[in-house]
């Protein structure tokens, strides 16, 4: 049995064995008080940086949301005030609309007034025009009736009175119509 133990050499202990059992011991406590605290550390420094990035990312989403309500309300605040300039710019389109179709009445209405006027002087004017070339013309033919010469002062005078009973509607005397 002693040899098929030897033959096999998993359970040989030799010197190989031992220093390998030394070396490996040696090499943990080496790598133990050495190497793996300062794995750890960079292990425990990426997972912190890790977390703070997470709380980073946690805090930009957050304040992300925030800027987003923000930028939301200043939208409809904007939105706001944009109607009520629009709404008083239609106000005050109406108003001066108003004024000035109130401002054209007043213009039309004057213009007319005024030509009234100058259509009732153009008239009073022909009138006198008219009465001067009637009376000029009843003298003269009145002098070639005759036959002689009237007082051209007296004719005028009766020749007035006769165009004013005329304009008034009223028939000189002495005529039938």
């Amino acid at each position: 049995m002693g040899m098929l133990l030897a033959d096999a050499g998993l359970l040989d202990i030799n010197g190989t064995f031992i220093a390998e059992v030394i070396a490996f011991i040696l090499m943990i406590l080496v790598l133990g008080r050495y190497a793996y605290p300062r794995i750890m550390k960079a292990a425990t420094e990426r997972e912190d940086k890790i977390e703070a990035g997470l709380r980073a990312a946690e805090e930009s989403q957050r304040r992300l949301a925030q800027v987003q309500d923000d930028v939301a309300k200043l939208l409809e605040q904007a939105r706001e005030q944009a109607r009520e300039i629009s709404a008083r710019a239609h106000r005050d389109a109406v108003v001066e609309a108003q004024e000035v179709l109130v401002k054209a009445r007043t213009d039309a209405e004057a213009l007319l007034v005024r030509a009234e006027a100058e259509i009732g002087s153009e008239r009073d004017r022909a009138i006198q025009e008219l009465r001067a070339q009637v009376s000029a013309l009843v003298v003269d033919a009145a002098g070639r009736v005759i036959g002689e010469a009237l007082d051209e002062k007296a004719h005028k005078r009766l020749i007035d009175e006769a165009l004013t009973k005329v304009g008034d509607g009223k028939a000189p005397a002495g005529r039938d119509s």
